[in-house]
C-alpha cells in the first residue's frame, strides 16, 4: 500500500506557538502550571507534565509561580485573579481566538446584543462569552438559530474551528432574526485549509487515517468531512491504536493530523503503517502450498471464484474446493468484495494462477475452534444436511459431524426430517481428527438454555401468579404448558371444576391460555398450575338457590357405607348420613333409598368453604307430614282425643 499524506496537517500556528510558549517556560526553570491542557491533546499534555509543566483545573491549585493560559484562552476575571494572588501569567492565548474575544467585546461595548456561533461546551467559545460579561448566546445549531427572538441588532462571532459550511447556513437564518447585523468572521483559515486538504485527498484514497485527540472537536470534524467523501476512515490518538487489518486490501491510504497533533506522533503512526506495509509485502513473497491465507473475491461464476490474495495473478477456487456439501452455483457460497481464508493447493500453474481451496481452509480453522469448543465447552453452529439411522448429520463449517438422534432435542423427536435445513447451536462431544469423527450434541446447548430460563422463571414466579401459557403436551394425568421457556403441569383434577375424564375434553396443543400457580418446588424444577382456579367456580354460583331449612326435590347418584349421595343441580351433591335417612336405625342406605331414586330432602347445614352439604331424608317427610295436618292440629275427636295427641312426635311433642 502507498501512504499519502495531506498538505495541510497537523499543528496549526496557534497551537505550535502555544507549546512552544510552556517550552520556554520550562527552560527558564520556576515553577509553572498550564491552566487545562494547553491543547487537546493527552499526548502532547504528558509529555510537557513530564518536564515539569502539568494542568491545573483552576486557579487554586496554583499556589505561587507562573500560570500559562492555554490557547482556547480564558475570561478577564481570570487575568484579574491570578494577579490577586501575585502569579506570573503567560499568555498562550491562540491569536485567532483572541481576535475572537476582542471582537465580541467590542460589540457589546457598542450595545450589540453578541450572538456566538460554536460548540458550547468548547472551551474557546466558553472563553469568548466571559468578554462579553457572560451576557452572550451561544448557538450551536440550525435549532438553536430558528428559537432565537426577532431582536433590533445582533452582532455575531464565530469558534475558530467551527464548521464554515454550517456557520453559513445558521448565518442565513441568524440575519433573518433582525434589521441591523454586525458579523465578525472569526474562524481560522488553517481549519478550513486543513479540512478541504483532507476532503480532496479521501475522495482518492481506499482509506483515511484521522490522528488527534479524541476530545479535539477540530480532529473529530476532521475525520466526519472525510467520512462524507464515501471513504472508511480511522479515528486514532497514537500509532498503538493502529490494526494491520484495517488495510490489508488498501492500495493508497491517506494520513491527516487535527490542529493539536504534533509532528512526532504523525511520523510514530507513519512508521507503524509502514511496518503494516512490509509485513504484508513480506507475506505475499512467502506463499507457499499449504497455506492458509486472506483473500478478497473479485469476481463469481457459477463454477468457480476468483480471489484477490495479493500476490502477481489473482486465486482460483473450483466449485468442489468452495464448500460441503458442493453447491450447485457459487453464489449460493460467496459473493463479491467478501473476505475469505483460503488454503493454497498449489502456486506452479502454467498460466501463472494460484489455486485455492476454501473448503480446506474451513475444515483446519473450523477443526481448531471445534477442539477449543470441546476443551472450553462453547458452542458453534452447524447446518443439518440429512437424516440417516440414529442421527443426523451436519456440515459445520465444511467439515462433517453427526448428532445422534438422543442429542438433538430434551426429548426423543421420532421424526427426525423436520430439522433437515436448520441451523443449529452445539457442543463437541467426541472428536477424533484422525478418523475424521465429529460428534455433537444438541441437547447440552438446550438444556443449558432450559436451566438458565429455569432459574430466571422461578426466581421471579410465586404461588398465586397468573401467567400465559401455551399447551404442549396432554397425558392421562393432565396437560404440560409452556410458561415462558419452562414447562409446568396442570393435573386433571385443576382442568376444570367439573369432574374430567380427559385433558382433551378442555385443551388442545398449542392452545394459548392463562393459568394459576399453585405451587413451585425449585429444587425439583415443578411447577403445578391450575386453569379452574382462573374460572369461576360453578358449585359457588349454583349454590346461590340453595339455603338452610329449605325442602329440595333430589336424585339419589350413589349409596356408600355411611349414607346416601343426592344429586340437587347439575354439579351439586348432598349428603344424608345414615342416620338421616329413617326414623328408625339401619345398617344400609339400600334398605331406605335406592340409586337413581327421586327424594324430597331437607337442608341442614351448607358448607361453603369444603363445599360440603348435610341434607335429611326425615326431616323432609316430617315437613310434608306436617303440611298434611296443618289444618287438623288442636281440632278434638268425639272421643276426647286431638288429632296432636295422635302425631305429636311429628311436632317433638312427647306421649
Amino acid at each position: 500500500m502507498q501512504i499519502h499524506l495531506a498538505e495541510h496537517r497537523g499543528f496549526c500556528y496557534g497551537v505550535k506557538r502555544a507549546i512552544e510558549t510552556v517550552e520556554r517556560c520550562i527552560d527558564s526553570g520556576g515553577k509553572a502550571h498550564t491552566l487545562g491542557p494547553i491543547i487537546h491533546n493527552p499526548q502532547m499534555v504528558s509529555e510537557l507534565a513530564k518536564k515539569g509543566v502539568s494542568p491545573a483545573k483552576d486557579l487554586d491549585e496554583i499556589a505561587e509561580g507562573t500560570v500559562i493560559i492555554r490557547s482556547h484562552g480564558v475570561g478577564p476575571q481570570i487575568y484579574q485573579d491570578a494577579e490577586a494572588k501575585n502569579l506570573t501569567v503567560v499568555d498562550a492565548t491562540c491569536p485567532h481566538v483572541k481576535k475572537a474575544q476582542q471582537a465580541a467585546y467590542e460589540l457589546m461595548k457598542e450595545g450589540y446584543p453578541v450572538i456566538i456561533i460554536g460548540e458550547r461546551d468548547h472551551p474557546e467559545v466558553k472563553s469568548i462569552v466571559s468578554w462579553t460579561h457572560e451576557q452572550a448566546v451561544i448557538v450551536e445549531s440550525i435549532d438553536d438559530a430558528e428559537r432565537l427572538p426577532f431582536q433590533q441588532r445582533l452582532g455575531v462571532v464565530v469558534q475558530t474551528t467551527f464548521s464554515g459550511e454550517l456557520f453559513e447556513q445558521i448565518l442565513a437564518i441568524v440575519k433573518q432574526k433582525c434589521t441591523d447585523i454586525q458579523v465578525k468572521r472569526t474562524i481560522c483559515t488553517a481549519t478550513d485549509l486543513r479540512q478541504q486538504a483532507a476532503a480532496a485527498l479521501a475522495v482518492k484514497m481506499d482509506s483515511m487515517v484521522i490522528i488527534g485527540g479524541k476530545n479535539s472537536a477540530n480532529t473529530a470534524r476532521l475525520a466526519e468531512v472525510c467520512r462524507q467523501s464515501g471513504c472508511p476512515v480511522y479515528h486514532i490518538e497514537t500509532a498503538d491504536e493502529l490494526k494491520p487489518e484495517w488495510f490489508s486490501n488498501d492500495l493508497h491510504v491517506g494520513v491527516s493530523a487535527g490542529a493539536s497533533t504534533p509532528e512526532w506522533i504523525i511520523e510514530e503512526v507513519v512508521h507503524r503503517m509502514e511496518q503494516f506495509n512490509q509485513s504484508l509485502t513480506d507475506s505475499v513473497n512467502q506463499l507457499t502450498k499449504g497455506s492458509i491465507i486472506k483473500g478478497k473475491v473479485v469476481s463469481v461464476r457459477q463454477d468457480e471464484v476468483y480471489v484477490d490474495i495479493g500476490y502477481k495473478a489473482e486465486g482460483i477456487i473450483a466449485l468442489s474446493e468452495l464448500a460441503y456439501p458442493v453447491p450447485a452455483n457459487a453464489a449460493e457460497i460467496v459473493t463479491k468484495d467478501q473476505e475469505i481464508d483460503v488454503y493454497v493447493l498449489d502456486t506452479d500453474s502454467a498460466d501463472d494462477t494460484v489455486r485455492l481451496s476454501k473448503v480446506q481452509a474451513d475444515k483446519i480453522i473450523t477443526w481448531s475452534k471445534l477442539e477449543a469448543a470441546a476443551k472450553e465447552e462453547t458452542t458453534l453452529e452447524c447446518k443439518v444436511t440429512e437424516v440417516v439411522k440414529g442421527g443426523l448429520v451436519v456440515s459445520i463449517n465444511g467439515i462433517r459431524g453427526f448428532i445422534p438422534a438422543s442429542q438433538a432435542a430434551l426429548r426423543f423427536v421420532d421424526d427426525l426430517a423436520s430439522f433437515i435445513g436448520q441451523t443449529l447451536t452445539v457442543i463437541p462431544i467426541e472428536l477424533d481428527e484422525q478418523k475424521q469423527r465429529v460428534v455433537l450434541s444438541h441437547r447440552k446447548v438446550l438444556q443449558e438454555e432450559q436451566q438458565k430460563k429455569e432459574q430466571a422463571i422461578f426466581a421471579k414466579l410465586k404461588v398465586g401468579d397468573v401467567v400465559p401459557g401455551v399447551v404442549r403436551r396432554l397425558v392421562d394425568f393432565g396437560a404440560f404448558v409452556d410458561i415462558g421457556g419452562v414447562e409446568g403441569l396442570i393435573h386433571i383434577s385443576d382442568l376444570a371444576w367439573q369432574r374430567v375424564k380427559t385433558p382433551s375434553e378442555i385443551l388442545q396443543i398449542d392452545d394459548k391460555i392463562e393459568v394459576f400457580v399453585l405451587k413451585l418446588d425449585p429444587q425439583l424444577k415443578k411447577i403445578s398450575l391450575s386453569l379452574k382456579q382462573i374460572q369461576q367456580d360453578p358449585w359457588l354460583e349454583q349454590i346461590k338457590s340453595f339455603s338452610e331449612g329449605q325442602i329440595v326435590a333430589g336424585t339419589v347418584v350413589k349409596t356408600t357405607k355411611f349414607g346416601a349421595f343426592v344429586k340437587l343441580a347439575n354439579g351439586v351433591e348432598g349428603l344424608v348420613h345414615l342416620s338421616e335417612l329413617a326414623d328408625r336405625r339401619v345398617a344400609t342406605a339400600e334398605e331406605v333409598v335406592q340409586a337413581g331414586q327421586d327424594i324430597n330432602v331437607k337442608i341442614l347445614g351448607i358448607d361453603k368453604d369444603n363445599k360440603r352439604i348435610s341434607l335429611s331424608l326425615i326431616k323432609a317427610l316430617e315437613e310434608a307430614e306436617r303440611a298434611e295436618y296443618q289444618d287438623y292440629l288442636g281440632v278434638q275427636s268425639g272421643s276426647g282425643t286431638t288429632i296432636g295427641d295422635k302425631l305429636g312426635h311429628l311436632f317433638g311433642r312427647k306421649q
